[in-house]
Protein backbone atom coordinates (compact mmCIF):
# COMPACT_ATOMS: atom_id res chain seq x y z
CA UNK A 1 0.00 0.00 0.00
CA UNK A 2 2.82 2.45 0.63
CA UNK A 3 4.74 2.13 -2.33
CA UNK A 4 1.19 2.47 -4.16
CA UNK A 5 0.53 5.52 -2.35
CA UNK A 6 4.39 6.45 -3.00
CA UNK A 7 4.13 6.08 -7.09
CA UNK A 8 0.81 8.08 -6.79
CA UNK A 9 2.39 11.16 -4.71
CA UNK A 10 5.30 11.24 -7.25
CA UNK A 11 3.25 11.42 -10.26
CA UNK A 12 0.91 14.49 -8.86
CA UNK A 13 4.35 15.79 -8.03
CA UNK A 14 5.42 15.46 -11.59
CA UNK A 15 2.27 17.24 -12.87
CA UNK A 16 2.48 19.85 -10.36
CA UNK A 17 5.84 20.59 -11.24
CA UNK A 18 5.18 21.05 -14.85
CA UNK A 19 1.66 23.03 -14.12
CA UNK A 20 4.10 25.16 -11.95
CA UNK A 21 7.19 25.26 -14.72
CA UNK A 22 4.11 27.02 -17.36
CA UNK A 23 2.74 29.21 -14.28
CA UNK A 24 6.46 30.52 -14.04
CA UNK A 25 7.49 30.78 -17.47
CA UNK A 26 3.67 32.65 -18.54
CA UNK A 27 4.94 35.27 -15.02
CA UNK A 28 8.00 36.35 -16.76
CA UNK A 29 6.15 38.49 -19.40
CA UNK A 30 3.78 39.83 -16.26
CA UNK A 31 4.66 43.54 -15.05
CA UNK A 32 2.98 42.49 -11.66
CA UNK A 33 5.47 42.16 -8.92
CA UNK A 34 3.42 40.67 -6.26
CA UNK A 35 1.89 38.11 -8.48
CA UNK A 36 5.57 36.77 -9.30
CA UNK A 37 7.07 37.14 -5.51
CA UNK A 38 3.92 34.80 -4.82
CA UNK A 39 4.92 32.23 -7.57
CA UNK A 40 8.38 32.47 -6.69
CA UNK A 41 7.63 31.51 -3.20
CA UNK A 42 5.24 29.25 -3.88
CA UNK A 43 7.98 27.08 -6.32
CA UNK A 44 10.03 27.57 -3.32
CA UNK A 45 7.92 25.54 -1.05
CA UNK A 46 7.14 23.30 -3.71
CA UNK A 47 10.77 22.26 -4.05
CA UNK A 48 10.60 21.77 -0.25
CA UNK A 49 7.72 19.54 -1.01
CA UNK A 50 9.24 17.48 -3.40
CA UNK A 51 12.67 17.25 -1.27
CA UNK A 52 10.44 15.94 1.36
CA UNK A 53 8.70 13.35 -0.80
CA UNK A 54 12.04 11.79 -2.23
CA UNK A 55 13.32 11.55 1.14
CA UNK A 56 10.17 9.75 2.17
CA UNK A 57 10.30 7.53 -1.05
CA UNK A 58 13.93 6.43 -0.10
CA UNK A 59 12.66 5.81 3.35
CA UNK A 60 10.20 3.41 2.53
CA UNK A 61 12.68 1.55 0.25
CA UNK A 62 14.71 1.09 2.82
CA UNK A 63 12.04 -0.32 5.23
CA UNK A 64 10.52 -2.33 2.66
CA UNK A 65 14.04 -3.66 1.84
CA UNK A 66 14.66 -3.93 5.67
CA UNK A 67 11.36 -5.87 5.77
CA UNK A 68 12.36 -8.40 3.25
CA UNK A 69 15.73 -9.69 4.91
CA UNK A 70 13.76 -10.48 8.35
CA UNK A 71 13.53 -13.76 8.82
CA UNK A 72 9.95 -15.53 8.03
CA UNK A 73 7.98 -16.46 11.46
CA UNK A 74 6.57 -20.03 10.99
CA UNK A 75 3.37 -21.26 12.00
CA UNK A 76 2.13 -24.54 13.31
CA UNK A 77 -0.41 -26.64 11.88
CA UNK A 78 -2.00 -30.08 12.41
CA UNK A 79 -1.69 -32.68 10.25
CA UNK A 80 -3.77 -35.92 11.50
CA UNK A 81 -2.14 -36.93 15.27
CA UNK A 82 0.50 -34.09 15.04
CA UNK A 83 1.78 -30.39 14.45
CA UNK A 84 4.02 -29.33 11.98
CA UNK A 85 5.78 -25.86 11.20
CA UNK A 86 4.78 -24.05 8.05
CA UNK A 87 5.85 -20.75 6.26
CA UNK A 88 2.85 -20.13 3.81
CA UNK A 89 2.64 -23.49 1.67
CA UNK A 90 6.27 -24.34 2.02
CA UNK A 91 6.96 -27.30 5.01
CA UNK A 92 6.24 -29.59 6.89
CA UNK A 93 9.80 -28.19 8.56
CA UNK A 94 10.66 -30.71 11.99
CA UNK A 95 8.43 -28.94 15.44
CA UNK A 96 11.68 -30.31 17.58
CA UNK A 97 14.72 -28.79 15.62
CA UNK A 98 12.92 -25.24 14.96
CA UNK A 99 12.16 -25.27 18.72
CA UNK A 100 15.41 -26.31 19.99
CA UNK A 101 17.68 -24.57 17.23
CA UNK A 102 15.75 -22.32 15.61
CA UNK A 103 16.27 -24.14 12.85
CA UNK A 104 13.73 -24.57 9.40
CA UNK A 105 14.26 -28.43 8.55
CA UNK A 106 12.45 -30.11 6.05
CA UNK A 107 10.77 -32.84 6.92
CA UNK A 108 10.94 -36.32 4.40
CA UNK A 109 7.69 -37.05 2.21
CA UNK A 110 4.85 -38.92 3.50
CA UNK A 111 5.96 -42.44 4.27
CA UNK A 112 4.81 -45.82 5.84
CA UNK A 113 6.30 -47.28 8.81
CA UNK A 114 6.02 -50.06 11.36
CA UNK A 115 3.84 -47.69 13.65
CA UNK A 116 1.71 -45.89 11.18
CA UNK A 117 2.02 -43.33 8.41
CA UNK A 118 4.24 -40.12 9.09
CA UNK A 119 6.88 -38.24 8.31
CA UNK A 120 11.36 -38.17 9.75
CA UNK A 121 13.59 -35.79 10.32
CA UNK A 122 16.82 -36.82 8.79
CA UNK A 123 18.61 -34.06 11.15
CA UNK A 124 16.89 -35.32 14.57
CA UNK A 125 15.71 -38.38 12.73
CA UNK A 126 12.69 -38.05 15.02
CA UNK A 127 9.83 -39.73 13.48
CA UNK A 128 5.89 -37.89 13.19
CA UNK A 129 3.20 -40.10 12.75
CA UNK A 130 -0.15 -38.43 11.02
CA UNK A 131 -1.38 -42.02 11.02
CA UNK A 132 -0.95 -44.23 13.79
CA UNK A 133 -1.65 -48.28 13.04
CA UNK A 134 -4.14 -50.02 15.28
CA UNK A 135 -2.70 -53.19 16.77
CA UNK A 136 -6.28 -55.50 16.74
CA UNK A 137 -5.44 -58.27 19.08
CA UNK A 138 -8.02 -60.82 18.36
CA UNK A 139 -5.70 -63.81 20.13
CA UNK A 140 -7.48 -61.96 24.01
CA UNK A 141 -4.99 -60.72 27.05
CA UNK A 142 -1.43 -61.93 26.44
CA UNK A 143 0.17 -64.40 29.01
CA UNK A 144 2.46 -61.67 30.18
CA UNK A 145 0.43 -58.77 31.12
CA UNK A 146 -0.97 -55.80 29.13
CA UNK A 147 2.61 -54.40 28.46
CA UNK A 148 3.13 -56.90 26.08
Amino acid sequence: MALTSTVAALELLAKASKALDSIREQSKTSKDSALKENISKLYDDFLDLKAVILRLTEEISKLIAEQAKQPRIPEIRQEGLTNYYYIGAEGPFCQPCYDGNRKLVNLTPQQTFVGGTGRRCEVCNKVFFEIRKSHNRSLGPSRFGPWS
